[in-house]
């Protein structure tokens, strides 16, 4: 079943920006609620944990709850007068 031209069905505007997959959603949320009914347990066992295997175990889960960050770009094309501090 082929695309047809002007299907008003179709949606060619995509999702809007800032609004999150449904899907991506659900899965952090259970992820979150995994790791908060097994926090008492990490706990307990984290002091037999060598150093290693507990910094492990951190970014391991951390990965799943905290957003991560994006890379930033810079441009070497700056104009110098803008960093000018005669007038400060």
């Amino acid at each position: 079943m082929p695309f047809k031209k002007n299907d008003l069905n179709i949606n060619t505007k995509g999702r809007t920006k800032g609004v999150q997959n449904k899907n991506t959603g659900e899965i952090k949320r259970l992820l979150i609620n995994v790791f908060e009914s097994n926090l008492n347990e990490i706990l307990k066992h984290q002091d037999k944990l060598t150093l290693n295997e507990r910094i492990t175990l951190n970014r391991t889960l951390l990965q799943y709850i905290l957003p991560t960050l994006k890379s930033e770009t810079y441009s070497n094309n700056l104009d110098p007068s803008i960093f000018d501090t005669s007038n400060w």
